[in-house]
């Protein structure tokens, strides 16, 4: 498991510079909010095809392994091709790069949830979203210098960190604790049958990813447009909401256990529409606030949302046995990256109006 929260880590970084710079990076080099974030989204659209492709063939040879070093190798090469100044490469490497990190959530997850024994979803869902956020905030802390120094030597810089990171998942042995965990499986077992409690939680999943993911990406821009500060200080305060955000990741086997499981996601996800509320209705009053009463409301929303993350991926994984983790992740990714795209998409469009 320890070697698996170092592929976490290096998710994290990852996901840092996706969330935190890749649109502004893209905006500033084409000059246009709505290219970018179309980019963005074609690369998630490819995501629909490949994420349900990797799950089922995953599920089939139990290979989950294979495609994670894969799609680490092309997230990586990726991000350090972002650093070129041909407009049409940096085109290629922002779809490419987008494809390949929404791509990678559906083998990891699946990983995770092979390796996890009875009753430890919860905790070892919340030390892998932990870990990854932690090292998301960790990212942060270094993109401001780094992009002080030269955007293009920002994304050299965390590629080679991201892939020092991955290193261990290389190691792993197919006979390991991660390796073929479901020996034994029978042929009925990897049937795949789309029943009601799966389109119910689907449905919950679009509605939650269209409203969440589809404005994360453009928050370091907001901050750093609508605030006035730096685009270096901006990824900072992004950072520290991600940093609460793991810490809570990590608790929330715990209080899952203390509270219980659902009486623990109904209570984020009310805690996070409440800020979204708060914040849509009232932006202008929320842009005048102090400094400690925004941070209050950034420590409420990064508190809910490390909890909804983690608690996401178990509820997801539960929904089906064992054999067919890699379809339902697959399946996940599609609805995820169908909501978040057409969120990007829109908000992309609405902001260059």
């Amino acid at each position: 498991m320890i070697k698996l929260l170092s592929g976490s880590a290096s998710v994290g970084i990852i996901y840092g510079i996706f969330n935190f710079v890749l649109i502004p990076y893209l905006n500033g080099k084409f000059h246009s909010t709505a290219l970018a974030g179309n980019l963005v989204s074609a690369g998630m659209i490819i995501t629909i095809f490949t994420g349900m492709l990797i799950g089922y063939l995953g599920d089939r040879s139990r290979k989950y392994l294979f495609f994670i070093k894969g799609l680490f190798i092309i997230a990586i090469a990726s991000m350090f091709m972002l650093s070129t100044g041909n407009e049409i490469l940096l085109g290629i490497a922002a779809v490419v790069f987008t494809m390949s990190i929404f791509s990678l959530l559906t083998p990891y997850s699946a990983l995770v949830s092979n390796v996890s024994k009875p009753g430890r979803k919860d905790r070892n869902y919340g030390f892998m979203m932990g870990v990854m956020n932690i090292a998301t905030f960790l990212c942060s802390l270094f993109i401001g210098v780094a992009l002080s120094r030269s955007e293009e030597t920002a994304f050299v810089i965390f590629s080679i960190a991201a892939a020092l990171l991955v290193i261990p998942i290389f190691f792993f042995r197919s006979g390991s604790q991660v390796g073929d965990a479901a020996v034994g499986i029978r042929e009925e077992d990897l049937r795949f049958k789309i029943d009601r409690k799966i389109v119910f939680v689907m449905i919950s999943q679009f509605g939650l990813w269209f409203s969440m993911g589809g404005i994360l990406p453009y928050l370091t821009s907001f901050i750093s447009s609508d605030i006035g500060v730096s685009l270096g200080t901006a990824s900072s305060i992004m950072g520290i909401s991600t940093l609460v955000s793991g810490v809570t990741s990590l608790m929330t086997g715990t209080l899952s256990k203390m509270l219980g499981q659902k009486r623990l996601h109904i209570t984020a996800l009310s805690i996070l529409a409440c800020v979204f509320l708060f914040v849509s209705v009232f932006y202008s009053g929320f842009l005048n606030l102090g400094p400690l009463l925004m941070l209050i409301v950034l420590i409420l929303f990064s508190f809910a949302l490390g909890i909804v993350l983690a608690l996401n991926v178990t509820i997801v994984s539960d929904t089906v046995s064992l054999a067919n983790q890699g379809k339902i992740f697959g399946l996940n990714n599609i609805v995820m990256v169908l909501s978040q795209s057409l969120a990007l998409s829109l908000i992309g469009s609405l902001i260059a109006l």
